[in-house]
């Protein structure tokens, strides 16, 4: 893709970010291992916690992983179309919105911090590292010990991904990754800002996957 305009690249990359992002895994593993649909389950969504809810945790730990792969796929694939860094940029978030608005699924979706974690890793892998251990655990403290409500908590902790990104050296279009696949995210999550968390089928319950 050598010869072809920057800006088609950039479109190219987000079109296959997104197409890769939109594979709905947690629908596909809920139908194969329970014949149920995940989006009628706990909370509707489409991740790996949801699935965990549905089908056991291994049904959402596979849902988890092969989430993040995908994440890693759209931006390996953007990284072999062309050697222009912003198209990993640009196929990374898409995957992110993919997942969360899937045009396989009607535009249902989770929210997808396993793809976004996944492209991340493809991107910059020991700095992605060290940021995940930073901040799983500082999502786990808000939870549990600080009782800071769920969909509250995620929002915190993806709004100190740039931040932590840049402290960490990566480069630009990497923090751009970071930052934007994150804001997705983000927007994914606000309805839930006052969501009360239950438990059991069609309940209340946690909607960050």
């Amino acid at each position: 893709m050598s010869g072809v305009p920057g800006v088609i690249q950039l479109l190219l990359a987000g079109v296959w970010g997104y197409l890769v992002g939109a594979v709905p895994t947690g629908v596909l593993v809920c139908r194969a291992l329970r014949g149920t649909d995940v989006r009628q389950q706990g909370s509707g969504h489409t991740g790996g916690l949801n699935v965990s809810r549905t089908a056991g945790i291994w049904a959402g730990a596979l849902t988890a992983i092969v989430d993040a792969l995908l994440g890693a796929a759209a931006v390996a694939g953007a990284t072999l179309m062309t050697e222009n860094p912003w198209a990993a940029t640009a196929a990374g978030v898409m995957a992110v919105a993919g997942h969360d608005w899937s045009i396989f699924i009607h535009f249902d979706g989770g929210i997808g911090l396993a793809k976004l974690s996944g492209a991340m890793l493809c991107l910059s892998p020991l700095p992605t590292l060290k940021a995940l251990a930073i901040l799983v655990p500082a999502w786990l403290i808000l939870m549990g010990p600080l009782r800071v409500h769920r969909a509250r908590s995620t929002i915190l902790v993806l709004a100190v991904v740039g931040p932590l990104l840049w402290a960490l050296g990566l480069p630009l279009h990497g923090i751009l990754l970071g930052v934007l696949g994150g804001t997705v995210a983000i927007v994914k999550t606000i309805p839930d800002w006052n969501r009360q968390y239950g438990h059991g089928t069609g309940s209340a319950s946690s909607r960050e996957t």
